[in-house]
């Protein structure tokens, strides 16, 4: 019995070592498979990575989308992008198409990433209708209307009017015309003794916003002929009132071709009852207080720009003294019924006498009438 249970316990001993080696075989193999699929790894792992583009909507941009005006070619507005400190290239690092921009109205700009930089930015500008110009501006017997005339603009939704007295003053809006047939407007309430000039623009109704670029050149229905400035050495209120109240019955008269001028008729006596304070005049070569001292400085102003012009003088009159305002001879003294001032429009055009007096300065300007 004791041989027997040896052996048995020899038999189950070797067949446990068999068993073993295979396991161990088994193990030593799937090993080397594991080093195997680690060092393929590792290789794979070293390929480079590509980077990553940039979209150019994350990038500062400048697009130049002012208000552009129709000149009848495509309009093409600068786009730049900037990625850091670096300008970006067009045509390598992105492109530009635009769209709707031969013609008035709402442009696009479409930009797209190329190369290293990827994405898309699109933007809008408008395009306003060409400048405009006056044809004429025609006014009435009396100069209080003018209509204004421009050319038409088939591209416009209308037109806009702005008026001014003077070239290079504040122009104020007065009319909008909806209707781009309409080319003309008059303008009423106006005084025969000032100057305005006009300015119109063609606007185009883009996402309900009145759109307009250039104005027209200013234009007057007048233009200066002569003008003459003096100023006074010897001054005061009285004579500035004096002054401006002469000033004020002459500017806006009218002289149309072969019309005289008479100081007598147009501004009267200088006496108390027309408005007229006490200064210095002269009489009989003294100087004395008397009412109107100074309006013989705007009949001067006036005798010199009508001179200057070529105008017929038909009656004028020298002070008894030297003035300080002009040289001796160069002078026009009036005397209400005593010493008149008379001047002819010799021109075949009419003409307009603007006056004016501040500070001891008389200005005269004479304006061709269209």
């Amino acid at each position: 019995m004791k041989k027997s249970l040896v052996l048995k316990i020899l038999l189950i001993g070797a067949i446990v070592f068999i068993l073993g080696g295979i396991n161990i075989k088994s193990f030593a193999t799937e090993e080397g498979q594991n080093q195997t699929q680690d060092s393929t790894q590792t290789e794979q792992n070293t390929t480079p990575v590509t980077p990553e583009k940039t979209s150019i909507t994350t990038l500062r941009n400048y697009f130049n989308l002012s208000i552009h005006t129709y000149t009848g070619k495509a309009r093409t507005p600068k786009v730049k992008l900037y990625d850091g400190s670096k300008t970006l290239t067009e045509g390598t690092d992105y492109t530009v198409k635009y769209s709707n921009n031969t013609k008035v109205g709402k442009a696009k700009i479409v930009v797209k990433g190329k190369g290293d930089y990827t994405g898309t930015i699109t933007k809008y500008f408008y395009i306003a209708p060409k400048k405009q110009k006056i044809t004429s501006i025609v006014v009435n017997d009396k100069y209080t209307k003018a209509t204004i005339s421009w050319e038409k603009d088939t591209m416009a939704t209308g037109y806009k009017i702005y008026m001014a007295e003077s070239k290079n003053g504040k122009y104020k809006w007065i009319k909008t015309i909806n209707k781009n047939k309409i080319t003309s407007y008059t303008k009423t309430k106006l005084s025969a003794k000032k100057n305005y000039y006009f300015k119109v623009v063609s606007y185009k109704i883009i996402d309900n916003k009145h759109v307009f670029k250039l104005f027209s050149e200013p234009k007057t229905n007048t233009g200066l002929l002569a003008e003459v400035s003096l100023t006074s050495y010897t001054s005061g209120s009285n004579r500035n009132h004096n002054l401006k109240t002469a000033c004020k019955k002459i500017s806006g008269k009218i002289l149309k071709p072969g019309q005289v001028f008479n100081w007598f008729k147009v501004v009267g006596p200088a006496d108390k009852a027309h408005g007229y304070k006490q200064a210095i005049v002269y009489a009989n070569k003294k100087h004395k207080l008397g009412y109107g001292g100074g309006v013989c400085q705007v009949s001067t102003t006036l005798y010199q720009t009508s001179k200057k012009l070529g105008l017929k003088i038909l009656e004028r009159h020298l002070h008894s003294l030297p003035v300080s305002y002009t040289k001796w001879g160069n002078d026009a003294t009036v005397s209400y019924g005593v010493q008149n001032l008379r001047i002819q429009n010799n021109k075949k055009y009419t003409i307009k006498i603007v006056m004016s007096a501040k500070g001891g300065t008389t200005t005269c300007k004479l304006y061709k009438v269209n």
